[in-house]
């Protein structure tokens, strides 16, 4: 019998044993991470093709400057004496305005959010065409849009009392849109002047709200790290450079926002290059490991120099590429001429510029983000609404042109030329695109072109496109068929040792831009 009970034990520690080891083996496969905080491990992530695919996204810049109708710098410049320069006259509105004793913090009441339907801000969005949207989640005021435990300055404790990110997130997803996040708040080290004895940093509940004290000259420093061609060195002074509780809770702020909303993209503004490599490693291995445990791609966009090439996808803050490239790459750019965040007046583009701008920078291998301006109140300009409808009408007769393309052999052809610049006026105030210039894509199967016209021309109007010349980059692509998208008139063409030649038809499908579907043999 004791025989029996011994063996007994004796399996049933192997077993426990046997189980505690799976349990273990297990653990360590959960916990392990693909991607390592070094340059080296992180160029080993890939753009997930949903982004190649969806070339057109939006964002928003909304927050409490909203309510003000100056700016998304309003924060800083309502403390800023300006003999000259920009924003030198916000300081003598806010004086005029709201008067010295009103510090940012009071307006935080203001930016109520009381129309705001992240519902209907989802459909809208879905109906223009955009497939990956999303808010800033903290711009340079140190003010979260979403329910953080980190920052107490956010939406949820003061102001709109409500997770704004967290509604998006949910409605965004629900319309099958990728949610995006951006963060602008590595520009926070120095962006209130503390010292300067403009700001209540005393106000019982926000001592801490305006950031540590700093040299005075500390925000406009920070040139010092770039040499004489405009490259920055990766060296900043030490006594410019952010403290460790600013660069932890600068990455605290990201993890958060990452683990709670699973951001599809992460978007960060310039000046990412302040916080110390190792930390930035550590930011982008997080995000990059949490899409594989959440098991789905994630992509990243940094601008200027701020990470290395093949990290992450550069972003042009309203510019671009002059020709095609074999990178995907961004630009962020707004609705409004001149302004990110809401004013009481706006000078905004027309739907045409920016079906041309999208169809420009699909064609040489970039994305388009659009910033729209919602007030404070949470409503988007019916001029911006109806201008987001007539873009999402043209994509959807012609999407095919655009969506899950790839760069043809060369971006296009044309008379009109967009100077390469990373902040260079993506349309450039005062460009208009003709009727000669056109833009190619092509389906990801190779055996389909799309020749988009920019501009409408005249009817039964003949156009040669060089491209296709003898001894042109495309001369030896043999078409079967060629179709104008839209239309059901027979489209003129032949292909000649000049080029190919088409004629525009008789009626037109509409009045933004053409794309001709080029069926190849």
């Amino acid at each position: 019998m004791k025989t029996v009970i011994t063996r007994f034990l004796l399996t049933a520690i192997t077993l426990l044993i046997l189980t505690a080891c799976n349990n273990k083996s297990s653990e360590k496969k959960i916990i392990q991470k693909k991607y390592s905080p070094n340059w080296e491990s992180l160029q080993q992530h890939k753009t997930p093709e949903w982004f190649l695919d969806a070339k057109f996204g939006i964002y928003f810049h909304w927050g409490v400057y909203s309510y003000m109708g100056k700016g998304e710098w309003y924060s800083r410049q309502m403390y800023e004496d300006k003999q000259e320069g920009w924003g030198k006259d916000v300081r003598p509105h806010h004086l005029a305005t709201y008067g010295k004793d009103i510090h940012y913090h009071d307006f935080f009441k203001e930016f109520t959010a009381t129309h705001f339907d992240a519902d209907d801000w989802a459909q809208l969005f879905k109906a223009s065409g955009a497939k990956y949207v999303g808010p800033v989640a903290e711009h340079c005021d140190n003010f979260s849009n979403w329910d953080s435990k980190v920052n107490k300055y956010n939406t949820v404790n003061f102001g709109p009392k409500r997770d704004i990110v967290g509604e998006l997130e949910k409605s965004i997803k629900a319309q099958g849109m990728k949610f995006v996040t951006t963060f602008h708040h590595s520009w926070e080290w120095g962006w209130y002047n503390t010292w300067s004895g403009r700001i209540d940093t005393t106000a019982v509940g926000f001592e801490d709200f305006y950031g540590e004290k700093t040299l005075p000259e500390t925000f406009n420093s920070f040139k010092g790290g770039f040499d004489a061609s405009g490259q920055f060195t990766g060296k900043i002074d030490p006594k410019y450079a952010p403290s460790r509780k600013f660069i932890d809770t600068w990455k605290t702020k990201i993890y958060e926002v990452v683990d709670k909303y699973q951001p599809d993209l992460l978007w960060f503004d310039s000046r990412l290059f302040v916080i110390p490599e190792k930390d930035r490693q550590e930011m982008v291995a997080h995000y990059y490991n949490k899409g594989e445990e959440w098991n789905k791609p994630v992509t990243l966009t940094y601008k200027n120099e701020d990470l290395p090439k093949n990290i992450a996808v550069i972003d042009l803050e309203k510019g671009r590429f002059d020709e095609k490239t074999e990178f995907p790459w961004l630009t962020d750019d707004s609705f409004a001429w001149h302004s990110w965040s809401w004013r009481p007046k706006m000078r905004l583009k027309t739907s045409n510029i920016i079906i041309d701008e999208i169809i420009d920078i699909s064609s040489k291998n970039g994305c388009l983000i659009l910033n729209i301006t919602p007030s404070s109140d949470g409503l988007i300009p019916e001029e911006m609404r109806t201008g987001l409808l007539e873009i999402g009408e043209w994509l959807k007769v012609n999407g095919e042109g655009i969506y899950e393309t790839r760069p043809f052999l060369t971006y296009g052809e044309g008379t009109t030329k967009l100077k390469k610049n990373h902040f260079g006026g993506v349309q450039g105030d005062g460009v208009k695109f003709q009727s000669t210039d056109f833009r190619f894509t092509q389906n990801k199967a190779k055996d389909i072109v799309y020749i988009i016209q920019l501009e409408i021309p005249e009817p039964n109007q003949e156009f040669i496109l060089k491209t296709f010349a003898k001894d042109g980059i495309a001369e030896n692509e043999q078409i079967k068929s060629i179709s104008l998208i839209g239309s059901n008139d027979t489209i003129k063409w032949e292909k000649t040792n000049a080029g190919l030649k088409i004629s525009s038809p008789k009626k037109f499908p509409n009045q933004k831009a053409l794309v001709y579907k080029v069926n190849l043999k």
